[in-house]
């Protein structure tokens, strides 16, 4: 194969060092390596402890094309704590390098779990702020600061950002902040972490279109967003609501994941204070087309009227969701497809079924009569329950075109065909109704 050939195939290698092991193959192999195009290294205190040389050296050693990819994960669990210094300054002189290099993609990934004293903080080169062709970036550590990024005119030309940062620099809270306002082309943003443990979080990005928000141990006291092209934003809380959420452009939302469970052992928000903040959250998010909920003790009475939904998926949680699932149709006059998915009912046996009811409502949600096209059910067991919910749903649902049975792998209370044929006994309020059972 020709020279191109392989170093292409050289640079799919997960790890890096595979490749400059190829030289052994032959006098041909020796230089490939140093052009490949995309570089992945991994460190931990259990590898060779020359591998920190063998990193730099990769690097270095490249020959003048560009380095497209940079991966770099190092972690730390205590056997080089005289060393991390050192390491973070080899690592510092190979983000220099690819920068150099014109690189695209770059991830790092650098945690020091020792419980010596971590003053030893990363910094970013202010080279790589700077960067015009990095495009994007992947961050996780427990060990890097941002403290200093520019307030402004950095990342030229950045439209995927990644950051997931257990401890931030607490000496400048402000940071931060600039890294989330200071990419002017930046389209796709992930938060995970301690990132979010921040007073105040502002994210302000004018061409953003996806934002993903995950945390689990605290919440910020204001997060603001500023994206007037955002199309699809993800949540997932496991404890609290923000104490003020702000969309300044919520109006251009289409897609929304909420996945918000609270801890029933945390006990720093009241059930008005949860109220209230989970009143302001969906208020903003109200005009979206595409809903996703996961709402784990909070009430349905937060929820707004979602005039324009058209599709929403609703995972079922804890003794009232056939209630709260009533609920959410009556505030969404328009839906055209639900789904709903279960995810708490694997233990129920045979002989819990007269413990859980679904009461037939008194009125109709409207989207039943004029716009439900289409019900998906995942993790169907044939309960008394879902069987009642799956009746009510084709009776009156008149202008349902399918209806369709997702059955689990195991603990079913009735065989696959006898679930089937009890749906078929149904009346169903649409006659080009179709019911599909798997």
């Amino acid at each position: 194969m020709p020279d191109d050939v392989l170093v292409r195939i050289l640079s799919l290698l997960d790890d890096t060092v595979l490749a400059v092991q190829t030289t052994i193959l032959s006098k041909r192999w020796n230089n490939l390596w140093t052009s490949i195009s995309s570089i992945r290294l991994d460190y931990d205190d259990e590898s060779d402890d020359r591998i920190m040389t063998i990193v730099e050296r990769v690097v270095s050693l490249h020959d003048s094309s560009d380095i497209l990819k940079f991966h770099i994960t190092y972690h730390n669990q205590g056997s080089r704590d005289d060393m991390v210094a050192d390491d973070y300054t080899r690592i510092h002189r190979c983000i220099c390098t690819v920068v150099q290099h014109n690189v695209v993609e770059l991830h790092l990934s650098l945690w020091n779990s020792s419980d010596a004293d971590q003053t030893s903080l990363f910094l970013f080169p202010e080279s790589l702020f700077m960067c015009k062709t990095l495009v994007d970036l992947k961050v996780d550590s427990n060990s890097i600061s941002f403290s200093n990024c520019p307030i402004e005119g950095c990342f030229p030309s950045l439209k995927v950002l990644s950051v997931d940062v257990e401890e931030s620099d607490e000496d400048s809270p402000g940071s931060l902040e600039n890294l989330f306002t200071c990419c002017p082309l930046l389209e796709d943003l992930t938060i995970f972490g301690g990132v979010i443990s921040q007073s105040n979080i502002k994210i302000s990005a004018p061409e953003l279109k996806t934002l993903r928000m995950e945390y689990s141990d605290s919440y910020s006291n204001v997060l603001f967003i500023n994206a007037p092209k955002l199309e699809n934003f993800d949540l997932l809380d496991n404890f609290s609501l923000p104490n003020e959420f702000v969309f300044e452009n919520g109006k251009s939302l289409i897609e929304v994941n909420l996945r918000l469970h609270r801890s029933f052992d945390v006990d720093d928000l009241d059930a008005d204070d949860l109220a209230s903040r989970a009143v302001a959250l969906f208020a903003q998010i109200s005009n979206v087309e595409n809903l996703s909920l996961s709402l784990q003790g909070l009430n349905a009475s937060y929820l707004p009227q979602f005039v324009n939904l058209s599709r929403l998926m609703l995972v079922l949680h804890d003794f009232n969701y056939w209630e709260f699932l009533i609920e959410c149709l009556k505030r969404c006059p328009n839906l055209k497809h639900l789904v709903l998915k279960h995810e708490d009912n694997e233990w129920r046996s045979r002989e819990d079924e007269l413990g859980w009811e679904f009461l037939n409502p008194q009125e109709r949600p409207a989207c039943l009569v004029s716009h439900l096209q289409t019900v998906s059910i995942e993790g169907f067991k044939g309960q008394r329950d879902e069987m009642e919910v799956a009746e009510f749903l084709l009776k009156n649902g008149e202008v349902l075109n399918t209806v369709s049975i997702h059955t689990v792998s195991v603990g079913l209370l009735y065989t696959k065909k006898e679930i089937y044929r009890k749906l078929l006994t149904y009346e169903r309020g649409s006659r080009s109704c179709v019911i599909l059972a798997d």
